[in-house]
C-alpha cells in the first residue's frame, strides 16, 4: 500500500483569507502577509469570486452593521 500525504492548498493571492487589498489585488488584506496601505478589502478573484446570486465568503469575525 502506498503512502498518503496530506497536502495543504493555499491561495497565493490571499493566503486563504478570501480577501485581497482593493488597491493591490496581488496582496492579502488580512493575516501576517497583509498589505499595509490601508485600502479596503475586496473578495479574492482566485478563490472567493462572487456572482449575482452568490455573495463572497465574508472574513472571519465579520458582523454586519445593525446586527
Amino acid at each position: 500500500m502506498g503512502r498518503r500525504y496530506k497536502v495543504s492548498m493555499t491561495c497565493l493571492l490571499c493566503d486563504d483569507t478570501g480577501w485581497v487589498c482593493e488597491a493591490h489585488q496581488e496582496q492579502p488584506w488580512e493575516g501576517p502577509h497583509a498589505c499595509q496601505c490601508g485600502a479596503a478589502g475586496a473578495p479574492c478573484p482566485a478563490c472567493n469570486s462572487s456572482g449575482q446570486d452568490e455573495p463572497p465568503r465574508m472574513p472571519k469575525g465579520f458582523e454586519p452593521d445593525g446586527a
